[in-house]
């Protein structure tokens, strides 16, 4: 497979944009969601978004990495082809971008077969970070459960680790979505206050309707994990954030090109295994 062209849209004029036009709006961005599947942008990489939303020199965009044609679908959507399936989403996805205020989205249009077994996505994603060069970065967690997640958090790992250390992002974060992560350990956790903006929260994800009206509610789910991130955080002590989510830092990952992840995740899990047991008592 050869690497995939990049489809460059800017929300704010709803137009595809290329060549220098295209550099000039990434270079503009300075956190950057790279996602699996149309959705899980505004599940995993709200701290961004909301940055973005408020201004302040802030600007957010996204990669979209495959076109979600495989997602389960039902109701009014149940006889959809994958084609016509990953259309609807690709607007949605766009329409989200509007209501956020992003900058710029960028499609890959890969299947999730391509991402798992290709790395040849390495090279685009690679040109991306290198015209964006983005402060941050948000992609999936290494843990997550759902397998084209992983492989595109490695993905993201691969191509920020061809680039020059001085085109490196100051963080890389792994973000929760088809696994929470209230259980790392507090050396490896990064909680994020999303307090703000709860109705534009609301509204990214309704935007979705190929997913919550084929029964992934994903618009309850998220919020609720949210809220419940707040009030579980912390057993003593009162709640100071109405909404958190998580991730594990992936920065490590990238500057140690020579750092297995799956050494790294080994050590997270030691550390949990030792947390977790040092609360019983002594005589458990």
């Amino acid at each position: 497979m050869n690497p995939p062209e990049l489809e460059i849209y800017v929300p704010d004029t709803a137009q595809t944009v290329s060549g220098t036009s295209a550099e000039r709006v990434l270079a503009s961005i300075t956190h950057l969601g790279i996602a699996a599947h149309p959705d899980d942008l505004e599940i995993m990489a709200i701290d961004g978004i909301l940055k973005g939303f408020s201004g302040g020199g802030n600007m957010f965009g996204g990669v979209m990495l495959t076109d979600g044609r495989g997602a389960p679908r039902a109701g009014k959507f149940s006889n959809l082809s994958d084609a016509e399936l990953a259309a609807l989403r690709k607007e949605e996805q766009k329409e989200a971008a509007r209501i956020g205020s992003y900058g710029a989205l960028v499609f890959m249009n890969l299947t999730s077969r391509d991402l798992r077994q290709d790395s040849s996505v390495v090279e685009s994603l690679a040109r991306v970070l290198q015209a964006a060069r983005p402060r941050w970065v948000y992609t999936h967690s290494l843990l997550d459960a759902h397998p084209t997640h992983s492989a595109a958090a490695w993905r993201v790992i691969q191509a920020l680790r061809s680039l020059p250390a001085d085109m490196l992002p100051e963080q890389v974060y792994g973000c929760e979505v088809w696994r929470g992560l209230e259980w790392l350990p507090t050396r490896w956790r990064v909680a994020f206050d999303c307090s703000d903006h709860l109705e534009l929260q609301k509204e990214l994800l309704e935007v979705f309707k190929t997913q919550i009206e084929s029964g992934k509610r994903y618009d309850r789910a998220i919020l609720g994990r949210r809220a419940a991130n707040a009030t579980m955080n912390e057993p003593n002590a009162v709640d100071k954030a109405r909404a958190l989510t998580y991730a594990m830092d992936l920065t490590p990952l990238v500057r140690d090109k020579t750092l297995s992840p799956r050494a790294y995740l080994l050590e997270i899990l030691r550390d949990f295994e030792q947390e977790a047991l040092s609360t019983l008592p002594d005589d458990a």
